[in-house]
């Protein structure tokens, strides 16, 4: 069995802490839920320092560290060395960083001591969950690095990945392999997404995140083993940037599904619509009810432009943070060469991330974003079409109205000329027991209606002639 020295774990986490629509009230829930991950007495000394809170009116703030000692120990009143959490602010998010130690640091352990660690992970965190992503960090060094190979290192690798998944059924192969600080450093990036649900207030709501993401570095010594922890700035920065680039495109994979499933609506529904424009029975009314459904159709449509720039946002929120990933992961290789001088460090396959965003998610996004425009205007044209033929359906109903009102208004007008002598005109035209004659007003509604007959049928043929 292989042994290990001073096996840790850094635990990185990340909570989304405002958006731009979030109200103070909001972004109070979100501080909330940040701070359950902590003991309760540093969730007091959170509140008592009030770094986030003096902040809240600055948007743009970079890093801050917001305990005033910095680190603040796993439990109360034990030493730093056997745990601690490491608070940030980091823009419009929470860092922490929650690490765990085997305690007494210089005995042997076999890779497997990893799970107990994150056992009491665990136990701190319970069902909290990280809003944007988290990674695994897994570090120890070897008592006799000089002895081993390069397969007995990763075997190592493996079988840490192991304790802390136990559930890991096939065999671990790391997606990524490099070197930093004179380390040997695994990655397993899985870039499925899985569907968390937390509550915020009393609200709650369903985030996507990262399936999983694990780092594991094995260290040769002592001495490079402990640089590390210089370098956590660096690390807290590059993992939130990685962790927000795949949070926004997760968002947008949620926008992207909404947005095909409108246009699946609006489309139906006006194609079904466009038939029934030019329908004869009950025209009057029909038209009213396309009206309607008119109207509930833009109602979608301004959601689906609304989701088309929510989608558009999640675009730039990924250039933003895919520009900053580049930077500091410049910054972190120049950082480890100063300060372990000859070290070996080579973590250019962290670089790949960056050609995955622009070649898969980036590209995806935009051609998504090209196409929901071609939709839009399609949509446009349609809806416009049906608009046009429901004016001028509903002024052919105007026409025939008033033409009706036209000719029973003649009908009245000749039926008028007969005055009086209505009953009298009755009786030359037919004998005296005819029963029309007998009542003068049936006589005169019966004239009105033969006679706005008459000319109906008169105009219409006037009409179709000409």
């Amino acid at each position: 069995m292989l042994n290990i020295i001073n096996p840790t774990i850094d635990l990185f986490l990340y909570d989304l802490r405002n958006s731009l629509s979030d109200n103070e009230k909001s972004i109070g829930e979100k501080r909330e839920y940040f701070y359950q991950k902590f003991d309760e007495t540093v969730q007091e000394r959170l509140k008592e320092d009030g770094k986030d809170l003096d902040q809240r009116q600055k948007q743009e703030v970079g890093y801050i560290q917001l305990l005033k000692d910095i680190y603040a120990p796993l439990d109360p009143d034990t030493p730093i060395e056997n745990g601690y959490y490491y608070p940030v602010r980091l823009g419009d998010s929470y860092g922490l960083l929650l690490e765990v130690a085997e305690v007494n640091g210089s005995q042997e352990k076999t890779p497997e001591y990893f799970a107990e660690l994150k056992e009491r992970i665990q136990r701190k965190l319970g069902d909290n969950k990280a809003t944007l992503g988290q990674t695994w960090m897994l570090s120890t060094y070897l008592p006799n690095f000089s002895e081993i190979t390069s397969a007995e290192i990763e075997q190592i690798a493996q079988e840490s990945y192991k304790a802390i998944f136990p559930n890991t059924k096939e065999e671990v192969k790391f997606h990524k392999k490099g070197e930093f600080i004179g380390a040997t450093i695994f990655e397993y990036s899985d870039k499925g997404f899985k569907e968390e649900v937390v509550k915020l207030g009393e609200k709650e709501n369903s985030i996507f995140v990262q399936n999983k993401h694990v780092i594991v570095a094995i260290y040769p010594d002592k001495e490079s083993f402990e640089i590390l922890s210089e370098l956590y700035t660096d690390w807290m920065s590059l993992l939130y940037y990685h962790h927000k680039i795949i949070w926004a495109y997760g968002q947008g994979s949620v926008l992207i599904n909404k947005a095909k499933k409108m246009f699946a609506k609006v489309y139906s529904i006006t194609g079904s619509i466009e038939e029934k424009v030019t329908e004869g029975n009950g025209k009057v009314n029909r038209l009213e009810e396309i009206g309607s459904i008119l109207r509930k159709v833009q109602v979608i449509m301004n959601q689906y432009t609304n989701n088309m720039n929510n989608l558009q946002f999640q675009k730039v929120t990924i250039q933003i943070n895919l520009s900053n990933y580049e930077k500091r992961l410049k910054t972190i290789s120049k950082n480890a060469t100063e300060k372990v001088p000859g070290s070996r460090t080579n973590i250019d396959f962290l670089d790949d991330f960056s050609k995955l965003v622009k070649d898969k998610y980036l590209w995806q996004i935009k051609e998504y974003l090209e196409s929901f425009e071609l939709g839009l205007r399609l949509l446009e044209n349609n809806i416009n079409a049906i608009r046009s033929q429901t004016e001028i359906e509903r002024a052919k109903v105007d026409r025939d109205f008033k033409g009706l009102i036209s000719v029973v208004a003649t009908g009245v007008a000749i039926a008028g000329l007969t005055g009086d002598n209505a009953a009298t005109e009755c009786k030359s035209i037919f004998n005296d027991r005819f029963f029309l004659c007998q009542n003068t007003f049936v006589y005169n509604i019966t004239l009105v209606f033969f006679v706005s007959l008459l000319i109906w049928l008169l105009r219409k043929y006037i009409l179709k002639r000409s």
